[in-house]
């Protein structure tokens, strides 16, 4: 099963290699890649802000 992942994340199924068996698995390597471009555009857009009392205290 892990192989199967492993194939419909890289958007690769069992048909793609010659003798390997395919198993019924659901495929949901689409919304897999949606999550992960989600993730990845609001991981870019993470921000620190500094307040009047942190800009105080670090220039103690």
């Amino acid at each position: 099963a892990a192989i199967d992942f492993l194939l419909l994340v890289q958007a690769h199924g069992c048909e793609d290699f010659e003798g390997m068996c395919c198993m019924n698995l659901s495929d949901h390597s689409k919304s897999i890649h949606k999550q992960l471009q989600w993730l990845e555009q609001h991981t870019n857009q993470i921000q620190q802000n500094q307040g009047f009392f942190d800009g105080l205290l670090t220039s103690l």
